[in-house]
Formats: structure tokens, C-alpha cells, sequence
């Protein structure tokens, strides 16, 4: 018999916007430091935490969608979960009830590919470090914009004036 390990509702909702809100403070302060992989991993790491908030909040209307009872089953079990291979598919449903998060999606998965790829060509999107902060920053301020807008009850106003400051510092430096 298979049993829930933990409840998946309001706090792991609030859980996965503030893992979101640190993951973008993190991806920026190590960009600063030079990490722009480890960066990159982080902004990657904030789109799933988002996704996943997103999917927990808007179950109901994402299981109306579902094509037969497997993929009922698969969005109630696993698809907070955002497995990577799935994200995309995810923001097309989610994009089907009002919230399209399509562009952000691919930033994220590019950024993903950079993580692990670098600038290896037929690997990566990127050939230059500014192209990899570009995405980095369009993904980060979208992201913070989608919290402000689906929950804002969550927004630790500590961490986004944070985010704020350093992404001020690394637009002003490059």
C-alpha cells in the first residue's frame, strides 16, 4: 500500500516559494563570486521550486485537463515533483489555465543545459558568459514578478530587496 509521506497543501506551497525566493539570491551571489554554472543551477532550481507551487495551487484546474485517469494520477502524485524531462509539458497545461510560463521554462532549461555543458558547442545554447547573465537575469526578475503575482503573501521582503541589490550590482559591473 502506497502512502503519502508528507501532505502536499499551504505549507509546502510556502515552502516551495521561499526554496524559489532563495535559490534566486543564491544564483546571483554566485554569479558575483564567478560561479556562473553553480549560478545557472540555481535560477534552474528557483523555475522548478516556482513550478511546482503553481501546480500544487492550481491542482484542480490542471486534473480537468488530464487526458485520461493515468495522467490524473501521475499530476496528483508526481507532478509537483516537476521532474525536468516533464517541465515543459507542465507549462504548456499550466498555460492552459491563464498562466504562461512557457518562456521562462525554456531560459530555465538553457540555463539547465549551461549548468552541466558549459560552452560546449551542440551542448549549450551559450557561447558567451554575457548571454549566460542575460537569461540569468530575464529568469530571475520573471520569476520574482510571478511571485509578487501568485503569492504574495509569501514574498519575504528581506530576500527580494536582497535580490534586488545584487542584481543592480551586476548589471552596474558588467
Amino acid at each position: 500500500m502506497e502512502r503519502n509521506l508528507y501532505k502536499v497543501g499551504e505549507e509546502y506551497v510556502e515552502a516551495r516559494v521561499i526554496e524559489c525566493l532563495s535559490d534566486l539570491l543564491l544564483s546571483l551571489t554566485l554569479w558575483k563570486e564567478g560561479y556562473t554554472r553553480d549560478s545557472a543551477g540555481k535560477a534552474f532550481s528557483a523555475v522548478k521550486a516556482l513550478m511546482s507551487a503553481l501546480i500544487v495551487t492550481n491542482e484542480e484546474k490542471l486534473l480537468v485537463l488530464a487526458k485520461d485517469e493515468q495522467e490524473r494520477e501521475w499530476l496528483k502524485k508526481k507532478a509537483h515533483v516537476v521532474p525536468t524531462h516533464s517541465m515543459y509539458g507542465l507549462a504548456q497545461m499550466l498555460r492552459k489555465i491563464g498562466i504562461d510560463i512557457i518562456n521562462l521554462v525554456n531560459f530555465a532549461l538553457d540555463l539547465h543545459d549551461y549548468q552541466y555543458n558549459g560552452f560546449e558547442p551542440d551542448f549549450s545554447k551559450y557561447s558567451k558568459k554575457e548571454q549566460v547573465l542575460a537569461d540569468l537575469i530575464t529568469v530571475v526578475k520573471e520569476t520574482k514578478k510571478l511571485i509578487s503575482t501568485y503569492f504574495p503573501k509569501y514574498g519575504v521582503k528581506e530576500i527580494l530587496e536582497k535580490i534586488d541589490t545584487l542584481i543592480n550590482e551586476i548589471e552596474d559591473s558588467s
